[in-house]
C-alpha cells in the first residue's frame, strides 16, 4: 500500500523504489480496481495552483506518482520522505509481464507509425505481456470506448500527452470501463525511436527537465513554472514545517 503526502493542495506518493511501485501496481490489478493515474512534476502542482478543473482531475486520480524532481524534492523538504522518482509506463510493463496470462493490457497512443513501433518493442521487451488492444493515439473517441467496452483490459497504458490522456481515461471509467489507465506521455514515442530520452546520469539527477529544454527550447516558457514552484515549496515549508504526521493514507 503506498502512502500519499499533501505537496501545495494536491498529494503525491512515495516509492521507495520501482519494485515497490510495481508490486503496488499489481496489488491493484488483482483487486479489480479501475482508475487512471498521474505523473505529479513541478509543472503540474503548480497548474493546480490555479486550474481548478486541473486540480480535480489530479485530485480523483487513482495514484498521484512523482515523476519528477519537484515532486521528489517536496516529499524530501515537507515531510522528510525520500521517494525514488518512478517510471511508471516502465513499471506498468513489468507488472503487466509478470502477472502474464493473468492481466490484460491495452495500449492507446502516438502516431500509426510511432505506435506499431512502440508494440513491436513492448511484445520484444516483454514476452509474457497479453496485449489485448492497441490502437493509436488519432483513434476517435468513440472506437476506443467501444474497443475497451469489447476487449476490457485491466491495465491500459495510455499516450496522449496532459490534460488529454487524463481526461479520457476520467470519461472512460465515468462510462464503465473497468480499467486502470497509466498516463504515458511519449512513453510510446521513446519506445519506438522516434524520441530519445535523456541520458541515464541526467535522469538519475533529475535533469530530465534540462535535457527536454535543450532539445526543444521552446519549452522555456513551461520550464519558467520551475523556479516559481521552488520559492512556493520554501515557503510551504517554513508554513507547514516538516511533518511525517501530513501522510494521507
Amino acid at each position: 500500500m503506498s502512502i500519499e503526502y499533501p505537496v501545495m493542495d494536491i498529494s503525491c506518493a512515495a516509492f521507495a523504489n520501482q519494485r515497490e511501485a510495481v508490486e503496488h501496481l499489481k496489488s491493484l490489478i488483482r483487486s479489480g480496481a479501475n482508475g487512471y493515474t498521474v505523473a505529479v512534476n513541478a509543472e503540474k502542482i503548480m497548474r493546480c495552483q490555479h486550474d481548478l478543473a486541473f486540480r480535480d482531475l489530479v485530485s480523483q486520480a487513482l495514484i498521484k506518482v512523482p515523476d519528477g524532481a519537484g515532486a521528489v524534492l517536496a516529499l524530501r523538504i515537507l515531510d522528510g520522505v525520500r521517494s525514488a522518482k518512478i517510471d511508471f509506463p516502465q513499471s506498468t510493463l513489468i507488472a503487466a509481464d509478470e502477472l502474464g496470462t493473468a492481466c490484460r493490457l491495452g495500449v492507446i497512443g502516438a502516431s500509426e507509425e510511432s505506435h506499431r513501433g512502440a508494440v513491436a518493442e513492448i511484445r520484444r521487451r516483454y514476452p509474457r505481456v497479453q496485449i489485448v488492444m492497441n490502437r493509436s493515439g488519432f483513434t476517435p473517441e468513440g472506437e476506443l470506448l467501444a474497443e475497451l467496452q469489447a476487449t476490457r483490459p485491466q491495465l491500459c497504458l495510455l499516450s496522449m500527452g496532459t490534460p488529454k490522456q487524463e481526461n479520457f481515461a476520467q470519461r472512460a471509467v465515468v462510462a464503465g470501463v473497468p480499467c486502470i489507465f497509466v498516463g504515458a506521455g511519449g512513453a510510446l514515442d521513446i519506445l519506438s525511436g522516434q524520441a530519445v530520452r535523456a541520458p541515464r546520469w541526467m535522469v538519475e539527477n533529475y535533469l530530465e527537465w534540462l535535457y527536454r529544454l535543450i532539445q526543444n527550447p521552446s519549452r522555456w516558457r513551461r520550464q519558467m513554472a520551475l523556479p516559481v514552484f521552488l520559492a512556493r515549496l520554501i515557503i510551504e515549508r517554513v508554513r507547514v514545517g516538516r511533518r511525517t504526521s501530513r501522510a494521507m493514507r
